[in-house]
């Protein structure tokens, strides 16, 4: 009899923690995150807000720092590319940086985007309309060159 009721216990305290872990998967990490897990500052909470801000940058430059390992050779254009692939965090990142900003933060004094990442995001998106807009601007300077400054012999 006492083997069945220690069995019993074991099992419900086994079903118990089953029910309770399952539900943990859907709690926000922090209380500036609503139930669609989309941020919201909290002017209040200024130290979970930095933390915030800094586990954000941490991630960025530790995409990069992992990117450039396994690739050594990459272009700028690549880094760029790699830097710019997670808009959720880039978005967070922004909201972040803006909320400390707003409470008094210095968001240098926290934490900065490692030079990699700097270099990367500096990358003008020109892409392939960049040799047009080249060869517009010297047919445009030609043309006016011609109009306005007449050819004198």
């Amino acid at each position: 009899m006492k083997e069945k009721a220690t069995l019993a216990t074991l099992v419900l305290l086994v079903i118990v923690s089953l029910f309770s872990i399952s539900g943990t998967g859907k709690t926000q990490a922090y209380a500036e995150f609503d139930k669609s897990g989309n941020y919201t500052c909290n002017p209040f909470a200024r130290g979970l807000e930095t933390n915030i801000y800094a586990d954000t940058v941490h991630t960025i430059n530790d995409r990069m720092t992992l990117y450039l390992k396994t690739h050594p050779n990459a272009t700028t254009q690549d880094r760029y590319n790699v830097a710019m692939l997670d808009q959720k965090t880039w978005d967070l990142y922004n909201k972040s940086k803006e909320c400390i900003s707003a409470i008094g933060v210095n968001p240098d004094d926290i934490i900065a985007l490692n030079a990699d990442v700097q270099q990367a995001i500096a990358v003008p998106e020109f892409g392939a309309s960049d040799p047009m807009i080249t060869i517009i601007a010297i047919i445009s300077g030609i043309v006016i060159y011609k109009k306005f400054l007449p050819i004198t012999s």
